[in-house]
């Protein structure tokens, strides 16, 4: 079964947010003015970001990819970082600021993620170069922060609302948890990011069996969330 994981990666991670993409698309309607709407517009950009990034995989299949191939766009660690690292983690701040009602709670989060894009800013304009051949782990570890720490106040305040009692039926606690879960299993990865070598296969697959299995539970989790919740509670 590893071995088939291993081997089919990137098609099963494809699968895995097309079919929630899809799913969600299907509910807008149900939870038309709600907060969700915003995430399930997230949900494709994510599967975009990703279908789009395997590009590399392509580089001796397709003639338009030649110029690419030997320069330093054949790695697409820039994109990732840029797509996912930066802007989904800044979509997903945002959909919990839209969701949190403090607002002075709302100003921490908007200038922790202000913050993060002057970060960003710098390293794009000072050391972009870099980001061709490793990630950053202070962008990562500072998205890790917004995105946990974002999620643990979602927690916070659940525990001490009414709303606890219906948790089972709330989307936000389906994609809450899901979040919390994904970035905490999958961040300590990017410690080990600097000591990566395509050689060292035994690290390639545990890397990609963790990734394969943190998707499947936070997508097929994400999926049951937008099927089960019910949108009256939302209101």
């Amino acid at each position: 079964m590893l071995d088939f994981l291993f081997k089919n990666y990137f098609l099963i991670t494809h699968i895995l947010e097309a079919t929630t993409a899809v799913i969600g698309l299907f509910c807008l309607k149900k939870f038309k003015d709600t907060a969700v709407v915003f995430f399930i517009k997230i949900l494709v950009f994510l599967f975009f970001v990703d279908f789009f990034g395997s590009y590399t995989l392509y580089l001796d299949k397709f003639e338009f990819f030649k110029p690419i191939k030997g320069t330093k766009f054949a790695y697409n660690t820039w994109w990732f970082t840029l797509f996912f690292d930066v802007f989904a983690v800044s979509f997903l701040t945002f959909f919990y600021i839209k969701l949190f009602k403090d607002i002075l709670l709302k100003k921490v989060i908007k200038i922790t993620l202000l913050s993060f894009w002057i970060y960003c800013f710098a390293k794009v304009i000072f050391d972009f170069d870099s980001l061709f051949y490793t990630s950053d782990p202070v962008i990562y570890i500072f998205g890790a922060i917004l995105i946990i720490g974002c999620t643990s106040i979602y927690f916070i305040q659940l525990l001490q609302n009414e709303d606890l009692l219906k948790f089972s039926t709330s989307p936000y606690f389906y994609i809450s948890i899901s979040l919390f879960l994904w970035w905490l299993i999958v961040t300590p990865l990017v410690f080990y990011d600097k000591y990566y070598i395509l050689e060292d296969k035994s690290f390639i697959n545990l890397k990609r069996s963790i990734y394969v299995f943190s998707n499947l539970f936070m997508y097929t989790t994400f999926a049951i969330g937008l099927l089960v919740s019910r949108s009256e509670l939302l209101k």
